[in-house]
C-alpha cells in the first residue's frame, strides 16, 4: 500500500503535558516503522518535534526538526561511555532531561507507537511505572525544577566513567524522586506501555493478534522496544505479516503506505522462532551447566577437604 498520508480519519484531538512532544535521532536513515511512530503522534494532533546533529533526508512531512546542539553540545555524547565507548542509548536518557529543562516538552522515544486518544495536558510530571517493577523512561515528562536539575547534576558527575546498563535512565530516576521525597508519583503502565518487553514479540504473529488486542483495549500508545525487534532479526522497513497485531495498527492508522512490502506469514514465524529458540536456549544452556558443575564441586569438595 503506497501513497500520502490520509489526515482526516483523526478528527480527536490528544495532548501531552508541556508544550508538545520531543524525541531524538542522532543521524542516519529513518526506518519505516520508526516514521510510522513519528507519524501516529501528528495524525492525532500532537505537535512533535525532532532533534537531530545532521540532516534527515525521510523524516514525514508535518514533523519538525531542529539541530539538537541547542539542547546538548554533541561533543558530551563521548563522555557518556557504557562498555568502553561513547553510548547513543545513555547519552539520550541526558538528553531528554536537558530537553525537558530547556524546552519543556515531553519526551517519547521513536519506537512509540500511538494507537488511541489520551489527554494528559493538566499532568505536572508523567513518569510511568512498568511491571513488573521499576520505571520505563520511554515516556516521561517533569515540571519539577529540582528534580531535573538534580538529574542533570547526577549524570554530570558520571561522564568519562565507564556506566553499568541503564545508570542514566530508570534507575537513576529512581534514586532521585527517592531522595527528594518522592514529589513524583509514577502513574500506572497499562495506558502507555500494555504489552511488556518479554511478550513484544507476540505483535508479529497472527496467532497472538487476540492477546495484543486485549492488552491494549484502553491503550494510548504501545512501546515496541526497538532494542528487542533488532534483535529478533526484524527489518523495519518491512510491515509485519497481515493478520498480526502490528500490522493491524499500522493499516488502522493508514501507515502501511510507508512499508516497502509485507513480511510473509510463515517467514517472520521462522525468524521469532529462531529468536525465541535463542533465549530458551541460552536459558537451558546455562541451567544445564549448572547441574553438571554443582555437583562436580561437591564430589571435588568430599574428596579433598573430608
Amino acid at each position: 500500500m503506497r501513497g500520502r498520508p490520509g489526515k482526516g480519519a483523526f478528527k480527536a484531538r490528544s495532548a501531552f503535558p508541556g508544550e508538545g512532544v520531543g524525541t531524538f535521532w542522532a543521524r542516519g536513515t529513518l526506518s519505516a516503522l520508526d516514521q510510522a511512530c513519528l507519524l501516529s503522534f501528528l495524525r492525532r494532533g500532537i505537535d512533535l518535534t525532532l532533534f537531530s546533529y545532521a540532516p534527515l533526508e525521510n523524516v514525514p512531512e508535518g514533523i519538525a526538526v531542529e539541530d539538537a546542539a541547542a539542547i546538548v553540545p554533541e561533543a558530551i555524547g563521548q563522555r557518556i561511555i557504557y562498555n568502553g565507548r561513547p553510548d547513543v542509548c545513555h547519552f539520550s536518557d541526558f538528553f531528554r532531561y536537558e530537553m525537558m529543562r530547556r524546552r519543556n516538552l515531553t519526551w517519547v522515544d521513536i519506537d512509540v507507537l500511538m494507537i488511541g486518544e489520551g489527554n494528559f495536558a493538566d499532568r505536572s510530571n508523567l513518569l510511568i511505572a512498568e511491571e513488573p517493577r521499576g520505571l520505563n523512561n520511554a515516556i516521561i515528562y517533569i515540571s519539577d525544577t529540582e528534580v531535573l536539575t538534580t538529574l542533570r547534576e547526577e549524570v554530570h558527575k558520571l561522564f568519562d566513567r565507564d556506566l553499568r546498563w541503564g545508570e542514566t535512565g530508570p534507575a537513576l530516576i529512581e534514586r532521585v524522586n527517592r531522595v527528594l521525597g518522592g514529589p513524583i508519583e509514577p502513574t500506572p503502565h497499562v495506558a502507555f506501555y500494555p504489552i511488556d518487553y518479554q511478550d513484544i514479540w507476540k505483535v508479529l504473529l497472527p496467532e497472538h493478534f487476540d492477546f495484543c488486542a486485549s492488552k491494549c483495549d484502553d491503550a494510548v500508545t504501545v512501546h515496541l522496544f526497538n532494542n528487542i525487534l533488532t534483535t529478533i532479526g526484524y527489518w523495519k522497513s518491512i510491515a509485519p505479516p497481515a493478520g498480526s497485531y502490528l500490522h493491524h495498527l499500522l493499516e488502522k492508522n493508514e501507515l502501511l503506505f510507508l512499508f516497502r512490502e509485507t513480511y510473509p506469514e510463515n517467514v517472520m514465524r521462522a525468524v521469532v522462532t529462531n529468536y525465541l529458540y535463542r533465549q530458551n536456549g541460552k536459558a537451558l544452556g546455562i541451567k544445564a551447566i549448572l547441574r553438571e558443575f554443582v555437583p562436580s564441586m561437591v564430589r571435588t569438595y568430599r574428596t579433598y577437604y573430608k
